[in-house]
């Protein structure tokens, strides 16, 4: 209850002190009083906020991005409440479908950091990747679809990666290459290095998926989602704090912007709280 009390204080939200004044306003969820000394273990289950089922857990959206009918330069959040705007740059637009970026130096942005990376989050988006500007970037190509930065490097980040190519045949079976590559949730280190979990298959390219990253802060783990299908396993992953834009379609690495996304990205949403499983998730994304 000590604790409680501080972080009460720190928001603000503490009764107003002997001069008369109140601290500044703030937002405070799930309070909880206990009659015992809870264990390691116990505090650990009550952060999880499991629902009644003990399966699934507590979840707030804090960021909804959805191009479905949108034009201009600047894509609002009109569902959470919230207020943020993705800001299209450098020619990013909108089609009425989808973020339609070049994979040369079109983005989006916010300010963020939209939530707290050190506290657990669910985030997901759909991409199709543009087949014929991924063919020209070669393989060990490494895009960012979305995620937050650092000061010098990124915090997290949904990610795509050319590890070599394939040879096709079209109709007069005439042979072209195709890039073949996997989508990863992590973080991209200043060396070019991953801390990630990878898609069990290469990424289909030309065709729309929905990615889905997750961090469980209590079990320290990170797990990426196809779909509703969790790919690899959860991966160990130490949080590191955002600070700077949220970017869509660009990635901050080793204190430059680079990394430029060449597709098509749509339905954007992140939560706090980490989904418990696919079935959860399939609640969450609509099914």
């Amino acid at each position: 209850m000590v604790a409680k009390s501080a972080a009460l204080v720190h928001m603000g939200l503490a009764p107003p002190c002997g001069h008369g004044r109140v601290g500044p306003k703030g937002r405070i969820d799930e309070a909880a009083v206990f009659q015992e000394a809870l264990t390691p273990g116990a505090v650990a289950a009550e952060a999880r906020l499991l629902d009644s089922t003990s399966t699934a857990t507590a979840t707030e959206m804090v960021a909804a991005w959805n191009p479905e009918g949108a034009s201009g330069t600047a894509l609002a959040d009109t569902v959470t409440g919230y207020g943020r705007s993705l800001a299209l740059t450098a020619g990013a637009s909108l089609d009425g479908e989808a973020i339609v970026l070049d994979g040369t130096d079109d983005a989006a942005t916010t300010t963020g950091p939209v939530l707290d990376d050190t506290g657990s989050f669910t985030v997901t988006t759909e991409v199709e990747l543009d087949q014929g500007a991924l063919n020209a970037k070669g393989t060990g190509f490494i895009g960012q679809v979305l995620g937050q930065r650092t000061a010098d490097g990124s915090a997290w980040g949904l990610w795509y990666e050319t590890t070599g190519t394939e040879t096709r045949f079209d109709d007069d079976d005439n042979p072209y290459e195709v890039p073949v590559g996997f989508w990863r949730f992590g973080r991209l280190d200043a060396g070019g290095t991953f801390t990630a979990v990878d898609s069990d298959s290469a990424a289909v390219v030309g065709s729309r998926v929905r990615l889905t990253g997750v961090y469980d802060a209590q079990a320290g783990t990170i797990a990426l989602y196809l779909d509703s299908t969790q790919n690899d396993i959860d991966t160990p992953y130490t949080a590191v704090v955002g600070s700077g834009e949220l970017a869509v379609g660009k990635g901050f690495v080793n204190s430059a912007w680079g990394h430029y996304l060449p597709g098509r990205i749509s339905d954007i949403r992140m939560w706090v709280g980490a989904a418990a499983d696919g079935t959860q998730l399939d609640t969450m994304i609509g099914g």
